[in-house]
């Protein structure tokens, strides 16, 4: 995938950033520790990613002849997935931020944290593979019958 590509799809540009907090918790799991910086990072970029969710969802939900589709759909589902596991997180991380939490518990944060990312990323791989699915079913319903047959 190119950088059009994802510009152009909205969950695709959430999995590019789900994927980098998925390669810093990894790090921040190898290294056992998570430095504030890392943190500060992990915080902005969770939260970012989160909104993103939130804004996503509410732009399906607007459109109200899917509505309906979309919220009964998988890919709603998956979304809030996505969207409670990028808020945990950043609250993760915040706490490291925050409270100067002590390095054998930034160890099991980070592992938390990457947890966190990994599911996240899950969750919008099947929600992207869902949304993808519906919209080729939609295409093709209002394709006429004649352009079927060739």
């Amino acid at each position: 995938m190119d950088h059009s590509d994802a510009t152009a799809n909205p969950v695709a540009q959430l999995l590019v950033v789900t994927r980098s907090l998925v390669e810093l918790t990894d790090r921040a799991m190898s290294d056992s520790e998570l430095s504030r910086a890392a943190a500060d990072v992990l915080v902005f970029a969770a939260r970012q990613a989160a909104r993103l969710v939130e804004d996503l969802v509410s732009v399906r939900s607007h459109d109200a002849m899917r509505a309906r589709d979309f919220v009964q759909s998988t890919s709603s589902a998956d979304l809030d997935r996505a969207y409670t596991d990028l808020e945990c997180l950043a609250e993760a991380a915040g706490m490291i931020r925050a409270h100067g939490i002590g390095s054998q518990y930034r160890a099991h944060l980070a592992y938390l944290m990457r947890y966190a990312a990994e599911s996240a990323c899950t969750a919008l791989e099947r929600a992207e593979r869902s949304m993808t699915r519906a919209e080729a079913l939609s295409g093709m319903a209002t394709t006429p019958a004649t352009a079927l047959h060739i």
